[in-house]
């Protein structure tokens, strides 16, 4: 028996992936101000996991939803890309990163990594 992921319609992750993508941008979009200041975050570094996290899940749901693998990953690592640019133009109080650039990244390459063998297991 296949497990139920593998069985679950393309047309809701392709639901899912849009509606991330909005929620994506519209974090990326917000005031840093908007986001509570927890000194730990800062330490260890907790912002460039929730990073990888968001575009692991954005690139999880594009593979799932029908994208190719590459397809998904060099559009989500451009997304990021874009994104921070789009940090350093025209937001006020946040800039470009590119450490936040390498953690998008490091999500995109986990998601291909796992997806494979879910993938594999859908035919």
């Amino acid at each position: 028996m296949k497990p139920w992921l593998v069985n679950f319609p393309k047309k809701y992750f392709a639901t899912a992936h849009i509606l991330w993508a909005v929620v994506v941008f519209g974090l990326h979009a917000m005031s840093s101000k908007s986001f509570p200041r927890i000194s730990i975050w800062e330490n260890l570094g907790l912002d460039k996991f929730v990073h990888a996290f968001m575009f692991f899940i954005g690139s999880s749901l594009a593979v799932f939803s029908g994208w190719g693998r590459m397809k998904s990953a060099v559009i989500w690592i451009c997304a990021g890309v874009l994104l921070e640019y789009y940090q350093f133009y025209f937001t006020t109080d946040r800039s470009f990163d590119w450490f936040d650039v390498m953690a998008n990244a490091t999500g995109v390459f986990m998601a291909l990594v796992i997806s494979k063998g879910i993938v594999l297991n859908r035919r």
